[in-house]
């Protein structure tokens, strides 16, 4: 089929799956594209504070929606990007009959009737994004408007809170009665307790920053109805404290949890003690047989982020957390991420745990150091494994396969994303030896691209096909999409 007979609707379909950068170009290339890209770079739209307009907001996106009426109906989400230093200059210095009446915009956004998903994010002004002032507030005024606008939006189930919000700014936003998704980036505790009641309605709650979240009563009565968690780090919760929280949540599809190991009460072994349960359960101890009290059946994803974990029997110790957390699930994907940057060089208890679960396809674990028999478990137990996220540090390492007894071992990865240290592990080295054992254990070569090379160290990734759509940046965005910035703090 030629270009000039491929249906409008099937291009339009085609250019769905693009990033924003390809997008741009094919609506450069000619009049059709340009039609077919538009409603793909309208799915996403972004309000922003800027210094050049007078009142200090540039709401260009809703102009040329004005303009051309027939992209609404193709936005799914609106990002509110707010620069508060910039507006309270610019209000302050700007004649009133100068400013742009805010009902213009107001009108507009309230037309948008498929957004799906709204976002609120204070952006730090002469600052970077990771900067401790991130989350600083949004004028109630904004938020009040704002609010109004998306009440006829029938169909907005998904809002992020990406500032410090007031308890004021919650009880507003509740009137937004069909959202079922939450994501909080500085709570405080007046907060947490406000947004408790709208929690129980949530199928999906996010802390980025948990500092605020002091106790297991802040929110545990209200996480029974929940499918996705995620909790930040700055909480407050030690490691049986996040299992007595996990307990309360028998929905849990996807965990993302922060594990401090500062907080921690030293475990020992198999014999985990339990702080009593409330409202009349009995204390028990996690061996063996009651393992199963934790019974997370539908847990398919999990995200573990931890600190303050360096040596073996700290290591062993987040090991039986997780196995208590997992033990009952079918998992699919799992990530381990040091925050700190420590590496595990304790790998064989974690394989030996992870070949319990047969069906795991995404293995995110750049900071654990593997040798011959952890890949040798990985290949040989894990064959619906498709995407791995290792670190090497030794380039022989690659040559676990040559002991393998034939059809011992099975490759059946699409991605692979490998970082190392270049004097270790050289990467000029690399590509040889990774490419013969590719070839042995699949029989194709596939397709190798360096993504960075800093002074002392190097990212790769290998894919099965030239063109997969994987930035190689961060394995979890490439497989989720829009996870989450991809920062060396999540560990890659």
């Amino acid at each position: 089929m030629s270009l000039a007979t491929l249906p409008f609707e099937l291009l339009c379909e085609i250019l769905v799956s693009c990033d924003v950068d390809t997008l741009y170009r094919c609506a450069l290339v000619c009049s059709t594209f340009k039609e077919a890209a538009l409603p793909s770079l309208y799915r996403t739209i972004t309000l922003k504070t800027v210094h050049q307009v007078g009142e200090g907001l540039n709401f260009g996106a809703l102009e040329t929606l004005d303009k051309y009426i027939h992209l609404r109906s193709y936005v799914r989400e609106v990002k509110f990007f707010f620069v508060l230093s910039d507006y309270v200059r610019r209000t302050r210095h700007t004649n009133p009959d100068q400013r742009v009446p805010q009902n213009i915009w107001v009108n507009s956004l309230a037309k948008l009737l498929h957004i799906h998903s709204f976002t609120f994010c204070h952006i730090p002004f002469f600052s970077y994004p990771q900067s401790q002032n991130r989350f600083l507030p949004i004028p109630h005024e904004i938020i009040d408007v704002t609010t109004a606008a998306l009440s006829n939006c029938n169909e907005l189930n998904e809002l992020n809170l990406l500032y410090r919000a007031t308890p004021s700014d919650i009880s507003r936003l509740s009137h937004l009665k069909n959202v079922r998704h939450i994501r909080l980036g500085l709570p405080s505790r007046e907060v947490l307790v406000m947004i408790r009641p709208w929690i129980e309605q949530c199928d999906s709650f996010s802390v980025r920053d948990a500092y605020a979240l002091d106790s297991l009563a802040t929110i545990r009565p209200h996480v029974a109805n929940l499918t996705t968690l995620h909790i930040g780090p700055h909480h407050a919760l030690s490691n049986r404290d996040l299992l007595q929280l996990l307990h309360c949540t028998s929905k849990l599809q996807e965990v993302d949890v922060f594990y401090d190991n500062f907080l921690n009460v030293q475990m020992v072994g198999l014999s985990i003690y339990i702080i009593s349960m409330h409202h009349g359960f009995d204390a028990f101890q996690l061996n063996k047989e009651s393992r199963s009290s934790l019974s997370l059946k539908y847990l398919h994803k999990v995200v573990l982020r931890h600190q303050g974990v360096s040596n073996k029997s700290q290591f062993m110790e987040l090991f039986n957390w997780l196995e208590i957390v997992i033990l009952a699930s079918p998992l699919q994907s799992i990530s381990i991420l040091s925050d700190d940057g420590r590496e595990c060089n304790f790998a064989m208890p974690l394989m030996n745990l992870l070949a319990k679960k047969p069906q795991l396809e995404f293995l995110n674990i750049p900071q654990v150091v593997l040798r011959h028999p952890s890949l040798r478990t990985l290949f040989g137990r894990l064959r619906s494994l498709r995407v791995l996220s290792i670190m090497l540090v030794d380039v022989n390492i690659l040559s676990f396969y040559s002991s393998a007894s034939p059809g011992e071992l099975s490759f059946n990865l699409s991605a692979l994303y490998l970082r190392s240290n270049r004097n270790t592990c050289p990467y000029s080295l690399t590509t040889s030896q990774l490419r013969q054992t590719v070839l042995s254990l699949r029989g194709s070569a596939g397709y190798l691209r360096r993504l960075s090379q800093e002074k002392q160290t190097w990212k790769a990734l290998w894919t099965s096909g030239p063109q997969t759509g994987r930035q190689g940046v961060d394995p979890l965005k490439d497989e989720y999409g829009s996870y989450g910035d991809a920062t060396e703090e999540d560990g890659w």
